[in-house]
């Protein structure tokens, strides 16, 4: 295919608006293999932009590639990496755009005041920082538990990720459990256990874990995230299985409850252990998605210490967290 050929294309886009595979085709009269392995590359270099799923895709031209071309030229080398490693940002249209690219649209679209250069010398700084904590491949918030509860029956509280940044948003682990949980998005959730499994794995090893448990959800869903997750992260160890219990006549989720005395209820009269009976474990790993207060994986750790079989160790892992103070996460 020539260079002209490629012109063409990207005439016919900016003159239409959209193309499909098919309007080339027809147009340039030539081969669908030809017209595929240009669009490819085109897609790469970023001048368009792919929407839609088989059998209906569009081609449009990403009106960010000569703002990405223009001023990112002028980024430290570092800023680059760190916004292409760490940067998510999911449109309203449901396009998930990654590092430089989402960084570009976030920016124009919710920071229009301020220099993109600054913005992305400013997120490279944070995340730097906050990666000082987190030199094992994981954050230790055990503090916040204590700074949160007056007992506390979580031995290690492990988070892979916070669960925001001030000015930044939402983590990119974050919104990829979000919208996992929301869209019940099974693509979303092996992307997220990639992510996670050999964080998991290191922490087994390292803290001896001999058995697991994993939160059970509250909502009804077709597809329920913390099932896939474990299903995909098939951990070869012995499993506590935990159960959800309605007391009332309507499931309370904790992202709607305010206070964290209701968290606390909430979690104390609603999580329990199927069989009390199970094979007494020095070291437990419980797993749950998100973390806000902590109420969820301290209330199932009492329970765990005072059944008859007297589980030990108690190792808490969430996906993301709250690092500092009680904040109620709402959106997931």
């Amino acid at each position: 295919m020539t260079t002209n050929t490629r012109g063409e294309i990207l005439e016919y886009i900016v003159y239409h608006g959209q193309a499909r595979a098919y309007d080339l085709q027809k147009k340039l009269q030539i081969s669908r293999v030809a017209i595929h392995k240009q669009l490819k590359r085109l897609l790469k270099e970023g001048l368009i932009i792919r929407v839609g799923t088989p059998p209906i895709v569009f081609y449009k031209l990403n009106s960010e590639s000569k703002m990405r071309t223009d001023e990112t030229k002028q980024l430290p080398e570092f800023t680059h990496q760190v916004i292409e490693a760490n940067f998510l940002h999911i449109t309203p249209d449901g396009r998930l755009l990654y590092g430089m690219e989402g960084f570009i649209y976030w920016a124009k679209e919710y920071q229009k005041d301020k220099p993109l250069i600054q913005l992305a010398n400013a997120y490279a700084k944070v995340v730097q920082e906050q990666n000082k904590f987190s030199q094992q491949g994981w954050l230790d918030a055990t503090f916040k538990l204590k700074d949160t509860f007056k007992e506390v029956f979580v031995d290690k509280l492990l988070f892979q990720d916070i669960y925001s940044y001030k000015v930044f948003g939402r983590t990119k682990l974050a919104k990829l459990v979000m919208y996992a949980k929301q869209a019940g998005a099974r693509e979303l959730i092996d992307k997220i256990s990639d992510m996670a499994k050999p964080v998991i794995e290191k922490i087994v090893k390292t803290y001896s874990i001999e058995a697991v448990a994993f939160i059970p959800p509250t909502v009804p869903r077709p597809l329920q995230f913390m099932d896939e997750f474990s299903d995909r992260l098939a951990i070869p160890l012995p499993k506590i299985k935990l159960v959800k219990v309605v007391p009332g006549d309507i499931p309370i989720p904790q992202k709607t409850l305010s206070s964290l005395k209701e968290r606390i209820i909430n979690a104390r009269d609603t999580i329990y252990l199927k069989h009390v009976a199970d094979p007494s474990y020095e070291n437990i790993l419980l797993i749950d998605d998100v973390v806000g207060s902590g109420a969820s994986f301290n209330e199932t750790a009492r329970k765990l210490k005072n059944v008859k079989v007297r589980y030990k160790n108690i190792v808490a892992f969430g996906l993301v967290g709250n690092i500092k103070g009680y904040d109620v996460i709402r959106e997931i």
